[in-house]
């Protein structure tokens, strides 16, 4: 019976030393599977992150050239404005929004600065809204809601008074490229704005002004001059235009009394 069990018991050894050479490189396949497949994980995470990082670098690039590109078109408006818009009828509708964008944000920072300033005046006009969000928010809206007041009654003129047929994106194109000088004039209004130095703040503010409806004025006698027998004479056309930008003032006038006085009389 012992050499038995001694014969018995050898054979389970070496069944199971079988089992375990066996089992060897079966454990050694799927430990090298592993691998492989976390090495195919990361490669595939790597192209993903590298288009992420080339994505963002892409439209930095591109953000950077259309920069490069107004830059451009300002600069050359800048030169000759008149001859450049009027005369040569050069325009561009994209960059005549960004104009209206880039004035309203210029004009609706400064006068904040404004606005916040007027707490140590005698009188305090604006002293009500000072805090950012209302005070930029709602003169930026209302400067642009006054712009497109300003495209539309350009766009009426010329077609029912003129007889000229031009589209709105062409009115927008021609006042926003003629707001390119008034953007350089903004700028040194928002340096004093921020200084706080309340006479020249008021006196930019009337030029600012004067200018944007001087452009205007530019911009429908060009539209006068290309077209051919106009009923009504010149000055009328202007006159019709400026009565539509006061009677949007007039309509908005709360608003205008309390965003607007404190860079307007700095009392």
């Amino acid at each position: 019976m012992t050499e038995e069990r001694k014969e018995t018991f050898e054979e389970e050894v070496n069944q199971s030393e079988r089992i375990d050479a066996d089992e060897e490189p079966l454990s050694r396949m799927s430990r090298n599977a592993s691998r492989q497949s976390k090495q195919k994980q990361k490669q595939k995470q790597k192209p993903h992150q590298e288009r992420g990082v080339s994505t963002a670098k892409d439209k930095l690039a591109s953000v950077w050239a259309a920069i490069n590109r107004y830059c451009g078109f300002a600069f050359s408006i800048l030169k000759s404005p008149a001859k450049t818009v009027v005369a040569d009828g050069f325009s561009h509708y994209k960059y005549g929004l960004i104009s209206m964008l880039i004035f309203s944000m210029i004009f609706s920072i400064g006068n904040w600065f404004q606005l916040k300033a007027s707490w140590n005046r005698p009188l305090g006009f604006g002293e009500r809204h000072h805090a950012f969000y209302d005070g930029f928010l709602v003169v930026l809206v209302y400067l642009l809601l006054f712009f497109a007041v300003m495209v539309l009654a350009v766009w009426a003129v010329s077609r029912y008074m003129m007889k000229q047929k031009v589209t709105f994106r062409e009115a927008a194109a021609g006042l926003g490229s003629l707001l390119v000088p008034v953007i350089a004039v903004s700028i040194l209004w928002l340096i004093f704005a921020i200084v706080n130095i309340p006479m020249l703040t008021v006196l930019f503010t009337v030029l600012i002004l004067f200018s944007i409806f001087f452009m205007m004025a530019l911009y429908v006698q060009r539209l006068y001059q290309a077209a051919q027998d106009a009923p009504i004479d010149y000055i009328y056309c202007v006159f019709a235009v400026v009565a539509i930008a006061l009677l949007f003032a007039a309509v908005t006038w709360p608003l205008i009394s309390e965003y607007f006085t404190a860079s307007l009389i700095p009392l």
